[in-house]
């Protein structure tokens, strides 16, 4: 479809919509949220856009973004500020890079809900700290470490648009998939055929089915609420693994390595493992007896091409690691 097509193709929907009313809400919504959000990541105010820019608007990039920061909007005013939810179980890290943070110097803060902007304005509106004080009454205050059980918009566009190869016809497991982000992600950054999250929490798995069908994403995306111990024919089934923080924050390291055991055992020959943190810290501290040298091999960056800007890019695409099975179940 060519640009002037296109402009009478929108033009003739608008005049579809049912009322006067939900015209102007539909116009006033294109102004406020979805024009900025374009105008913002394809660098208008900033000069001319840089080429990465211009291939994410030419890939679809751009209105994926759009429609994660309308799902993220739609989450946010069905969650608790900290996206941790009255029947979820904090597990404080006894192990690891994350065994000195407690309920003291750390908060949770879901990447996926609240980027740099949006954790600006909590700060602004004072329901958000960025520091504690550790002599109460002091001026001897730290700052707090922001804890988050989701992928940002931007690790999400890393993992899918350049870190992945395509995923034309495959599946992608998400295990512990929480309030859903790596589906919404997946759904509008690839062509998985199939996009299924694994959550153990009720609450969590309603916050998901009400988003997929909130959006009609349930051609390919769908939640299954449950233990993944007892799921391991869905999981054997995974053309790519997602594994997000996924246990160190939610069960001691006695259950942790039972999992990990489990995977060991369960994820197919030849699958994708996409890991935060990488195996290797994840597995480090616990003794599972597991030779990640027979298990998995690393793998590069499918499109190198892909170029994202430094700074706080670099942050949020260090993190995240790529594996194949070589010897699976």
């Amino acid at each position: 479809m060519d640009l002037e097509t296109a402009k009478s193709q929108f033009m003739n929907f608008s005049q579809t919509i049912a009322s006067d009313a939900d015209r102007f809400h539909f116009f006033n919504w294109l102004s406020q949220e979805v024009l900025p959000e374009f105008e913002q990541q394809a660098g208008v105010h900033s000069g001319s856009p840089s080429k990465d820019r211009i291939r994410r608007n030419s890939e679809g990039v751009l209105p994926a973004t759009v429609m994660l920061d309308k799902i993220a909007g739609d989450i946010r005013a069905r969650v608790p500020l900290e996206a941790v939810m009255p029947t979820e179980t904090i597990v404080h890290p006894t192990i690891g890079e994350d065994s000195t943070l407690n309920a003291v110097n750390s908060v949770h803060l879901d990447a996926f809900l609240y980027d740099e902007e949006g954790e600006e304005g909590l700060v602004q509106e004072g329901l958000l700290s960025r520091s504690f004080c550790q002599d109460c009454g002091s001026r001897n205050i730290e700052d707090l470490t922001f804890i988050t059980h989701s992928c940002s918009k931007e690790r999400l566009e890393f993992i899918f648009c350049g870190l992945l190869p395509p995923l034309d016809g495959k599946t992608v497991i998400d295990i512990g998939s929480r309030i859903g982000a790596v589906l919404y992600g997946a759904y509008y950054y690839s062509k998985a055929t199939k996009i299924i999250g694994v959550e153990m929490n009720s609450e969590l798995c309603r916050l998901q089915a009400e988003m997929v069908e909130m959006h009609k994403l349930g051609d390919r995306a769908s939640v299954v609420e449950g233990d993944m111990c007892n799921l391991g024919g869905l999981i054997r089934t995974g053309d790519v693994i997602i594994l997000n923080n996924v246990f160190d924050w939610f069960m001691l390291p006695q259950l942790q390595l039972k999992m990990w055991q489990f995977l060991r055992t369960t994820l197919a020959t030849g699958c994708l493992v996409v890991s935060i943190p990488s195996l290797e810290a994840s597995l480090g501290p616990l003794n599972t007896g597991i030779d990640l040298a027979s298990w998995v091999r690393p793998v590069e960056m499918f499109d190198k091409s892909v170029q994202w800007e430094k700074g706080d890019s670099q942050v949020e695409t260090s993190e995240v690691c790529l594996y194949q099975v070589i010897q699976g179940s």
